[in-house]
């Protein structure tokens, strides 16, 4: 899709903004912007009062923020860094600021949040420039190269300087456009982003497939028809009974690599180094040693020892194709088959089941030699061995094109998301006509504290509502009203369709945007009430500009028809809700009998003892004549936690 330039230009006088739409402002951060405001701000707050903890990691390279982290402002105000709601946060160490960390600081407790020293607070003056925008202008290829330019200290400790965001000059969009501009980028990264994600499951398919054609093919032979035995090893199953089972070191030579870290020489350019990480990148991390200790030869296998738990570099495997020399260091091994076929014995050593059980998840793993020399491996005939080599040569041929062009559009589409970046905040392309006709944009916990505010601050003053009211207005209105942005994921539970994150994330989200508290005064598994805080009705504008006028009238009414509901009901209602769109989903027309056999036997046991079959059909008929009746559309429900 193309976008038009704006009617017309002027230089900017900055060379590398260049250009810039005749009408737009170009100055300094300085003048917009408040940089790391000061702790005074906070210092009439109680000492025990819960602030958001923000360290390094909870802070993601695309805007995500982590907010499941709170600590009592005491603890926190010295040697922390000091934010609030909407100051917009970049990381200024290496490589964090490389990546792109940084976030707008939203949703958090009490307004208020502290954190890793390595980030930089920008907080936007409200006249001026808006957080979206600086946002997005913080992760523009020209701020990163010019900031990255700019970078002070040597090594690991390289930094941002203050000045260089203070100094820097944003292009100047009149208010209006950054919420344009930002509303337009938020959508088509968006959609960019979920291009990227589709490439990348494609890979990680691949790759699994890929691994299913390797195991079976090594394992059970290119014959389906041949006579199977049982191996008697657990892992390896049954294989074809004309193969031998045999230990590694019966068909092959064994040596581990010795360290030739004192002898690392990148410009010797003499003896390529077998480091772990060669091994696991197939030979793209290249370095040079002066001395080979351990060489390898061609058609040897080279194999890691030694990662972490968990890690993908664990006994993989590099096969030597040419006659270079190659230095074996340590924590690497190398196989030099003598009774085998190396390229047969290459796919059955690589990511070897039998090897990837001495990882247990928690510690650093290291193979010992022995767990090479007694690894059981099948050995085929020897033309048989080659003819298998051969065979998964030619068909990984095309997993292997098909990943590759998969990482190829990947990087066409990032490289494609950049530029629309670069020429949406530096004015190379006018987007406010783009950007007024699509919906408005929200990141899932704004959308789940603007719904809870909306469904709190209307239902609060029922004798009936507390939280599992709160539960089922919340599951219809995504269900229900298509507010899809919530992103439930919605398990049976007793008293109805519950997603316990989701829930509390809303309530989170409420006090933070119009300070409403749950309070629960009977202890936990008792009931909850709800305290509107100061802020009523602030939200009102930003909901209804995101929902539009359809969901907000949905979503109106559906409140309304809750109120008159008891606590019961409003659970007879979700549940009915539930069962009958799960069916619908499903391709079936479910009568009512089967709605409520649904409901009573497959729901939860508890049903069984709330409710009777015959009150259901009153609530099937309220639900009709409210026009409360699913479609098939919207989120699913799942057998709970508690279903026994």
């Amino acid at each position: 899709m193309s976008f038009p330039a704006y009617p017309s230009y002027r230089d900017s006088g900055v060379e590398w903004l260049g250009d810039v739409p005749s009408h737009w402002v170009p100055a300094r951060l300085r003048f917009l912007v408040q940089l790391n405001p000061s702790k005074s701000e906070v210092s009439g707050l109680d000492s025990d009062a819960e602030v958001s903890f923000v360290p390094m990691e909870a802070v993601g390279e695309q805007g995500e923020l982590s907010l499941d982290r709170t600590r009592p402002i005491s603890e926190v105000l010295t040697g922390y860094t000091y934010f609030r709601e909407g100051d917009v946060s970049i990381a200024k160490i290496t490589p964090c600021f490389e990546n792109g960390k940084g976030a707008i600081m939203r949703n958090l407790a009490g307004g208020v949040g502290f954190g890793t020293t390595e980030l930089i607070v920008v907080r936007p003056r409200q006249d001026r420039t808006t957080p979206e925008f600086l946002d997005w202008l913080f992760r523009s290829p020209a701020f990163r190269s010019r900031g990255e330019a700019a970078m002070y200290g040597a090594g690991g400790q390289k930094r941002v300087p203050d000045d260089f965001v203070r100094d820097f000059i944003s292009p100047g969009p009149p208010l209006a456009e950054q919420v344009a501009i930002a509303a337009f980028l938020d959508r088509e990264t968006a959609k960019i982003d979920a291009l990227i994600e589709e490439q990348r499951r494609l890979i990680a398919l691949l790759k699994e497939k890929r691994q299913a054609v390797i195991s079976h093919a090594v394992t059970k032979g290119l014959d389906p028809h041949a006579p199977m035995k049982d191996s008697e090893i657990e892992w390896l199953g049954s294989v074809p009974a004309h193969w031998e089972v045999k230990r590694l070191s019966t068909v092959a030579y064994f040596e581990s690599g010795k360290a030739h870290e004192p002898f690392i020489d990148d410009a010797a350019d003499e003896h390529i180094y077998v480091s772990a990480r060669f091994v696991s990148t197939q030979g793209e991390s290249l370095r040079f040693c002066s001395a080979n200790l351990t060489p390898a030869l061609r058609d040897d296998i080279l194999m890691v020892m030694s990662d972490l738990p968990n890690g993908r570099a664990l006994a993989r495997a590099y096969m030597v194709t040419d006659d270079r020399s190659y230095a074996v260091n340590q924590r690497v091994c190398l196989i030099r088959c003598q009774d085998a076929y190396p390229r047969f014995m290459l796919y059955q050593l690589d990511r070897n089941e039998g090897l990837l059980s001495y990882d247990d998840g928690m510690n650093q793993t290291h193979l010992p030699n022995r767990a090479f020399l007694k690894l059981m491996v099948c050995v085929p005939p020897l033309n048989e061995q080659e003819e298998i080599a051969a065979d998964l040569d030619r068909r990984l041929t095309a997993f292997n094109d098909l990943a590759a062009e998969a990482r190829r559009g990947i990087e066409l589409l990032t490289e494609r998301r950049a530029a629309l970046v670069s020429a949406a905040v530096t004015g190379k392309i006018d987007v406010r006509g783009s950007a007024k006709v699509l919906p408005f944009p929200i990141d899932r916990t704004r959308a789940r504290g603007l719904i809870a505010t909306e469904i709190i601050e209307r239902s609060a003053n029922q004798s009936t509502f507390g939280r599992v009211k709160f539960q089922k207005i919340a599951f219809l209105a995504e269900a229900h009203v298509g507010i899809s942005e919530l992103a439930g994921s919605y398990t049976r539970e007793a008293a109805g369709p519950l997603d316990r994150v989701l829930i509390e994330e809303m309530e989170s989200a409420a006090r933070s945007i119009a300070g409403i508290e749950h309070e629960q005064p009977g202890g936990a598994g008792t009931t909850v009430s709800y305290r509107l805080g100061n802020q009523s009705g602030v939200h009102r504008q930003e909901l209804a500009q995101w929902l539009g006028e359809d969901r907000t009238a949905k979503l109106d009414k559906l409140i309304g028809d809750f109120a008159a509901l008891s606590t019961k009901e409003a659970e007879a209602v979700a549940t009915l809700y539930g069962v009958w769109n799960d069916a619908l989903s499903e391709g079936a027309s479910p009568s009512d009998d089967e709605i409520i056999s649904g409901f009573l036997n497959d729901w939860h046991p508890e049903k069984r003892a709330k409710f009777r079959a015959s009150d259901l059909p009153e609530w099937l008929g309220w639900m009709r004549r409210h026009g409360i009746v699913p479609t098939g559309s919207g989120p699913k429900t799942t057998t709970g936690r508690l279903f026994v």
